[in-house]
């Protein structure tokens, strides 16, 4: 028959009572309680029968052998606590209630301990037993080691007499281990201070491991070359230099430039009492690590004043102005960008410091960093820092006498060193003009209204064409450009570019995703325009500006190359010019 499926309330008492045994010697407790109180009432019938099925020892023995209980005390807590959680399972309020009233007020307390104390659900989220056993909580949480220690008593009286005999068997056996184990460790002693002293024995007059001399090791060294070796030592490092360094720069000096003298200063001596006076165990360390232990140094004497002398060289030499960044064109007008540098402000007395510390522990090629204020320096154009190659130039000649040279020598200079962001459009009358007498021009010659006359400014346009044809051989975009009414004779006809005060201007726009940088230069009779941008911006390609003749007028065009190949051609535009009379 399935257990599960009988109907308590059919049942006489004794009945019950063997059922609910029968419950508990085939489930665990918490299976057979919950299976029992399905259908308990708020007579506690059901109840009752369980903790009076308690009485029976078999029982209770089952019990604490399957959950690791020590005493009957125990068991009653432990299966209590399983009805208080099966009961707020079935939501059974009201029974709760009178279960809880059923208990006296020591059971009461016992079982709230114990549920506040082993953090059970019940006692985490019922608002009826906290209701009931609240007032317990504070005390039961307080005497949680006190309790702890109560049970484990209790336990330990139950087992006493047979944890005696073992105890003291125990005890023979821990007492033989640890004799055992203390002749071992004595043995193990005493071979291990026998192998010491035989390494120790070695380094009879003998420099120990991890003893230095500047970074001459001097382990195994016998101790009567030792004056020889200080002697080559002190040679040396007087021929040796010290470096001192700051941000920038560092300068390099000997010994006998500051007037310093290496002096030995009972070096040998030092280093054998040393390594006479080692303890022990010191030797042990040393001989079983072999790291650097302790280092000797030489020393010099030195004259305060020349060294005063030295500091103020130092500040000629160490001392720096912080210099920004920006674009730097060379005399070969090839450019690059410059990120700058810090500037350095040397602090006289603490570097004084260092030299006469580094002066009486003198090492090799000692580098010593000079001490200072950092001056930090501006950085306002690292979006230049990606221009790195001149993607065109064109050049055409002038007579470079007169006004008219004056005109394109000073547009020139205007012109030069120009940067053009992304998508922003050059206008050459912002830059290079305007072209009056208030901005440095002198009058020259220039055709107006189909004439040859004279204006302050004549010139210019030479520049404007320059930069046309190296702005087209660059794949740049025109916004605006006129030609000349007569066809100038410096560039190819067609790819000609006039500007006049404010009334013509000459424009275009950059359509890379670098900065462009234009440099503009006169050598001679010759007149250079050069654009640079990255390397990336023309991806491969270059680019060809070209005119004919037809019917009267130049039709302009710009070749890509590619690879060699021409993969594009594409019309600029039109241009008329009149014949002179």
């Amino acid at each position: 028959m399935d257990e599960n499926k009988i109907d308590v309330s059919t049942l006489d008492d004794d009945k019950l009572v063997n059922y609910a045994k029968s419950i508990f010697f085939n489930n665990d407790v918490s299976t057979a309680v919950s299976i029992l109180l399905k259908e308990e009432k708020q007579d506690l019938k059901i109840s009752k029968v369980i903790l009076n099925v308690l009485n029976d020892y078999l029982i209770v023995d089952k019990i604490k052998k399957d959950n690791n209980l020590f005493n009957g005390k125990s068991v009653k807590l432990f299966v209590c606590s399983k009805i208080l959680w099966s009961l707020c399972f079935y939501n059974k309020d009201d029974v709760l209630k009178n279960f809880l009233k059923s208990l006296s007020k020591e059971e009461l307390k016992e079982l709230a301990y114990y549920e506040y104390q082993n953090k059970t659900d019940v006692s985490l989220s019922s608002s009826i037993f906290n209701k009931y056993a609240s007032k317990y909580k504070k005390d039961a949480l307080a005497s949680l080691l006190d309790e702890t220690e109560t049970l484990t008593i209790n336990d330990d009286k139950e087992k006493s007499v047979v944890s005696n005999k073992k105890k003291t068997k125990k005890k023979t056996f821990i007492i033989v281990f640890i004799l055992l184990v203390v002749l071992i460790v004595l043995g193990l002693a005493g071979y291990k201070f026998y192998v010491y002293n035989k390494l120790i024995s070695k380094y009879n007059n003998k420099i120990y491991p991890g003893i230095y001399l500047n970074d001459i090791d001097l382990s195994g060294t016998k101790i009567s070359d030792l004056k020889n070796i200080i002697s080559d030592e002190e040679k040396r490092i007087k021929n040796e230099s010290i470096t001192i360094k700051s941000p920038n720069t560092e300068v390099k000096f000997s010994l006998d430039e500051i007037g310093a003298k290496v002096i030995t200063n009972n070096l040998k001596d030092k280093i054998t009492n040393y390594n006479k006076d080692l303890s022990f165990f010191k030797k042990v360390d040393m001989l079983q690590n072999k790291k650097k232990q302790k280092s000797f140094y030489l020393e010099a004497t030195y004259d305060d004043s020349i060294i005063d002398n030295f500091i103020k060289t130092l500040e000629e030499k160490l001392n720096t102005t912080a210099r920004n960044d920006g674009i730097v064109v060379d005399e070969n007008h090839n450019l690059s960008y410059d990120k700058g540098s810090i500037g350095f402000d040397l602090d006289a007395s603490k570097t004084k410091d260092k030299i006469v510390k580094a002066l009486l522990n003198l090492k090799d090629n000692e580098i010593i960093e000079a001490e200072g204020t950092i001056v930090k320096n501006e950085v306002k154009y690292s979006n230049l820092a990606s221009i790195n190659k001149k993607v065109s130039s064109y050049t055409t000649y002038f007579m470079n006498s007169g006004n008219r040279g004056h005109n394109i020598s000073l547009a020139s200079r205007k012109l030069n060193n120009t940067v053009i962001m992304p998508g922003e459009v050059f206008s050459y009358l912002k830059v290079v003009g305007p072209y009056g007498s208030s901005n440095g021009y002198l009058p020259a010659p220039i055709y107006l209204n189909s004439e040859v006359a004279t204006a302050n400014g004549g010139g210019v346009c030479q520049l404007a064409s320059t930069l046309y044809i190296a702005q087209l051989k660059a794949g740049l975009e025109t916004v605006a450009r006129r030609n000349h009414t007569f066809a100038p004779n410096y560039v190819p006809k067609g790819l000609d570019a006039t500007v006049y005060s404010t009334t013509t201007d000459y424009k275009f726009k950059n359509n890379y995703d670098y900065p462009i940088y234009i440099t503009s230069y006169v050598s001679g009779n010759y007149l250079t325009v050069d654009i640079w941008t990255n390397d990336a911006a023309l991806g491969g390609k270059t680019f060809e500006p070209y005119s004919v003749y037809s019917n009267g007028s130049y039709l302009s065009y710009l070749k890509t190359i590619e690879n060699g190949v021409v993969t594009n051609i594409k019309y600029l535009g039109k241009s008329v010019y009149k014949t002179m009379q």
